[in-house]
């Protein structure tokens, strides 16, 4: 993760491109300290280089800085911190000209370290660096469900603190459950049975037993705003390291990054034989494996519809078979098998838009040959009816597109909407454009992006194209393919009403990473991005897993007319 890099809130209006952030001069009163910094060293090698504390100065002319460590690390777990604390790498955000002798490195957090702060002015002072564990004040709910005698989930708002039941169902003599943060207690018995259709209260209190929060349970009737969803209530669910969270494999070890949500679960494939994981959508930990079937899952992801989408791999002339689920504990079912007739393999990239239980397009990327050939072929499945009514390999090569091997160098083709005839987006690396080819096979509009200040250090070979609330939307993920030299993921959502606009619109979502964990090398380049609606229909999730940088994100953003 980079000092210089923050984070651009979700929900900003539509701009053209990520603005860079500006360097704003210190002034007098503000010369000095910004920002200490303790990370992990090889003593705990499962996370050395992440991030255990990280202080904020307020202020700068102070003599003792204290960080505050964490009680637990990672936060969700029970590994208490003090075991980390004696051994950490201290690193400090300075004004221009200021410096810090003797240089900081590596130091004991339990003990009071002495140096000397020498300003801008040439004026110098002792100043001590030192920590202190401390429990956490987080005292969030996370989710609040009405059990009994059946199940209503509640819309939590966090700002105004307040958790909506969306129903016009009388509530008399219901119990609940909820979730809350790590290491929160929830203060209210749920169990016992009361009258929500009157407002209710229910309190958390943080670890450190001194912060409280207090929400209140209301029957609402729902109302959505008639498109799309409200940016303005987007906002950031998590971002964890999954090589330290999910024991997931390094940036340099290849794998073949996919993901999808269904089932209330966020699941995530590496494509290399193991078995698919799932997790929490609100907070990425990890609770399982799925029932896999025994399948070589080559890819995953998620349709409209509930379910889950499952590929196999297959090299020339073998046979691709195409599965389904909508439950994580139950075996995924065979739905449709097609034989790869082309020069190239294919599998391990897979998009669908619609409900495959309905109507649907579903369409398998192609992917090249190191050394050997490229290709312009993607696979076109359209389902009708909840029935496989045709299956097409369709060649770009005629329009002057080409791409290389998965997974770095392959392309993402995605179905701009379940309508067969819509048409196709692609992206790939190096091309660093967005190309949007219609249902009849013309190459209609190209966004540049290296006027998203999108260059060749990154990749930009992920995309997605999902509906939510009558809105078509169009998903772009740039992934890092250099993250030792500062390249962070970039999230962009574009409005698809009318695709060809994707040459000059402005997205509505331009988000850039602020932290991610593999700052060290070049790594597989491997990634992915999804779009789905939550059971009810009221919140949308977006989820990207970019493996050469090591980060898993997660988003969410509703469709409440407030």
């Amino acid at each position: 993760m980079k000092k210089l890099y923050y984070l651009m809130m979700v929900c900003i209006l539509a701009v053209a491109s990520c603005q860079k952030p500006q360097y704003i001069e210190p002034t007098a009163d503000r010369q000095g300290i910004t920002s200490l910094t303790a990370r992990f060293t090889s003593t705990s090698d499962k996370y050395e280089g992440a991030v255990l504390a990280k202080l904020n100065v307020e202020d700068p002319e102070a003599d003792m800085f204290v960080i505050p460590v964490p009680w637990f690390y990672p936060e969700e777990s029970t590994d208490p911190t003090s075991i980390h604390m004696t051994r950490v790498r201290l690193e400090a955000e300075l004004a221009p000209n200021c410096r810090i002798d003797p240089p900081l490195a590596m130091v004991d957090l339990t003990e009071e370290n002495y140096y000397t702060f020498t300003n801008a002015q040439g004026e110098s002072r002792e100043i001590i660096i030192t920590g202190k564990r401390t429990k956490s004040a987080k005292c969030n709910l996370m989710t609040f469900t009405l059990t009994k005698p059946y199940q209503i989930e509640g819309f939590i708002d966090e700002d105004k603190k307040e958790v909506y039941l969306f129903t016009t169902d009388d509530l008399t003599g219901f119990s609940a459950e909820a979730t809350v943060c790590p290491h929160a207690t929830l203060m209210t018995d749920l169990s016992v049975k009361k009258d929500y259709n009157e407002e209710q209260e229910v309190t958390v209190m943080a670890q450190d037993e001194k912060t409280t929060c207090t929400y209140k349970i209301i029957k609402k009737y729902p109302n959505k705003i008639p498109y799309g969803f409200r940016a303005a209530s987007a906002r950031q669910l998590f971002n964890i390291d999954p090589v330290a969270r999910l024991n997931f494999p390094e940036a340099k070890e290849t794998v073949y990054s996919t993901l999808a949500y269904f089932d209330g679960k966020l699941v995530i494939s590496l494509g290399n034989g193991t078995t698919p994981i799932f997790c929490d959508p609100l907070t990425g930990v990890q609770q399982g494996e799925i029932n896999d079937g025994g399948i070589d899952i080559a890819a995953i992801t998620n349709d409209e519809g509930g379910n889950m989408v499952v590929s196999t791999f297959a090299e020339p002339k073998g046979n691709v078979v195409l599965y389904k689920t909508n439950s994580v504990t139950s075996a995924p079912v065979e739905f449709h098998t097609f034989a790869n007739d082309t020069d190239v393999p294919v599998g391990h990239n897979l998009k669908v838009n619609g409900n495959i239980n309905q109507d649907a397009v579903i369409i398998l990327t192609h992917e090249g040959v190191d050394g050997v050939t490229t290709t312009s072929k993607y696979t076109k499945i359209v389902i009708t009816g909840g029935q496989v009514v045709s299956t097409e390999t369709i060649d770009l090569a005629g329009l002057g597109l080409a791409w290389g091997s998965a997974p770095v160098n392959a392309a993402k083709v995605v179905p701009v909407s379940s309508a067969p005839d819509t048409g196709v987006m692609l992206c790939y690396y190096s091309d660093n454009t967005i190309h949007y080819v219609d249902g009849t096979g013309k190459l209609v509009a190209s966004r540049n992006l290296a006027n998203d200040d999108v260059t060749s250090n990154y990749n930009t070979n992920v995309m997605e194209a999902k509906m939510f609330n009558n809105a078509p939307y169009v998903i772009h993920l740039v992934s890092s393919h250099f993250p030792m030299w500062g390249i962070e993921p970039q999230l962009r959502i574009w409005d698809a009403s009318d695709p060809k606009a994707i040459k000059d619109a402005a997205p509505i979502i331009c988000e850039k990473s602020t932290e991610w964990f593999q700052t060290g090398y070049q790594g597989c380049a491997s990634a992915d991005v999804i779009m789905a609606s939550s059971a009810d229909g009221f919140k949308v999730y977006v989820y990207y897993f970019d493996h050469n940088a090591s980060v898993i994100a997660g988003f969410v953003a509703d469709c409440i007319d407030i």
